[in-house]
């Protein structure tokens, strides 16, 4: 046989011209001569089709051995467990609950470990199904390709290459679909808080003509003006609390520089939408002295600020006078709302949810929120921020 000529292909794999004589001819023929990356790819390509195919090598025995010591392996795994508590990996309590669905997804991939989904898989299942087999390929693939850089693995390395390429998998998955996870979520997240605005621009829209027909006496003070009025100021709130705390399971804070004054102004500015003309209460802003600004998320700053106002209305006597202002720290600004006269059941602060939620939004900006009584029926509730 002869080489008349080679031809490369992907810098690789070679195509022979080859001639050879058979029966007194002279044949001229086109072998292919391939790396050994791509021959080992062609194998394992091969031996996957046979898995699908025909499910490999029968794996019976160990399967009966699984399930007959389903039990021993519970109480172990629970031992396990504590051990590692005691070491410092203390586990969730779901880890216990962990492994029956674990020697169950043992067993099918003892039978069958690439199999194609069945008609009518759920989405959980199919989504679990092919993580699995992505993680069982990878697994493949480094352990062939270890062995083919390191022939003489004993069978200890062998067993510790293969735990370690199955922790990395779950690792590695894992993270892989909770960031898929997040990034849905802040789709959901962007379309929400869009349509929020919307509603609260329209609840505010339709609040400020309640207000001016009242004023022109269109709306006369029944119980079913005073129902209406009701129902709009709860839907504002309930929009705030929606966008406060989409707001604040959204993730890290995005922090910039807030101007208070601005804020102050917009909070006051709201007191009426909010039920101040109902109670008779008003409210006075002191201006802050400098351009005082805050390091935070303006999200969250607004929204906080704004709950602290509707607390302190919450509290409120008919025809009480909320102060507001703001004041310089040496780290942190703070910003108060003192009630002079509070209407408060047995003499002390109540649960509010418009704190809860302005309180998360101060820990979320490294920030605090505090409220005080004090003895000249006056209460204060306090917000402090990083200054930028």
């Amino acid at each position: 046989m002869e080489v008349l000529g080679l031809t490369r292909v992907r810098d690789c794999c070679t195509f022979l011209w080859v001639q050879e004589e058979r029966q007194s001819r002279r044949l001229v023929l086109v072998r292919a001569h391939h790396c050994a990356a791509c021959v080992g790819e062609m194998v394992r390509s091969a031996k996957l089709q046979r898995i699908a195919v025909a499910g490999g090598a029968s794996m019976d025995r160990l399967r009966e051995a699984l399930a007959q010591r389903k039990g021993q392996l519970r109480d172990r795994w629970g031992r396990q467990l504590r051990a590692a508590a005691e070491a410092g990996f203390a586990l969730d309590r779901a880890t216990a609950e962990v492994l029956p669905g674990l020697l169950e997804a043992t067993d099918r991939a003892l039978h069958r470990r690439f199999r194609a989904l069945g008609p009518g898989t759920g989405a959980p299942e199919a989504e679990a199904q092919r993580a699995a087999v992505q993680g069982s390929l990878l697994r493949d693939f480094l352990c062939d390709a270890m062995l083919e850089a390191l022939p003489a693995m004993t069978a200890v390395e062998q067993r510790l290459l293969g735990d370690a390429t199955a922790h990395a998998a779950s690792e590695v998955l894992v993270r892989s679909a909770l960031e898929r996870e997040q990034e849905r979520r802040r789709r959901e997240s962007a379309g929400l808080a869009r349509l929020t605005h919307e509603l609260r621009n329209a609840a505010t829209a339709a609040r400020l003509a309640m207000d001016l027909l009242r004023r022109q006496g269109a709306i006369p003070p029944t119980r079913a003006g005073r129902l209406l009025e009701t129902s709009l100021a709860a839907l504002r709130e309930g929009i705030e609390d929606t966008l406060l705390d989409e707001a604040l399971r959204a993730g890290l804070p995005r922090l910039a520089n807030v101007r208070l004054g601005p804020v102050l102004e917009d909070a006051r500015s709201a007191a009426l939408e909010l039920g101040a003309g109902q109670k008779g209460v008003s409210v006075v802003l002191a201006r802050p002295q400098c351009r005082l600004s805050v390091k935070a998320d303006p999200r969250l700053v607004r929204p906080a600020v704004r709950g602290l106002l509707r607390a302190a209305l919450q509290v409120a006597r008919t025809g009480a006078t909320i102060r507001v202002r703001a004041e310089a720290g040496r780290s942190k600004a703070r910003v108060a709302f003192s009630v002079d006269g509070c209407e408060l059941p047995g003499n002390r602060l109540p649960e509010l949810a418009a704190l809860s939620l302005a309180r998360r939004a101060a820990r979320a900006n490294g920030g605090s929120l505090s409220a005080c009584l004090r003895r000249d029926a006056c209460c204060e509730f306090r917000l402090a921020l990083p200054r930028s």
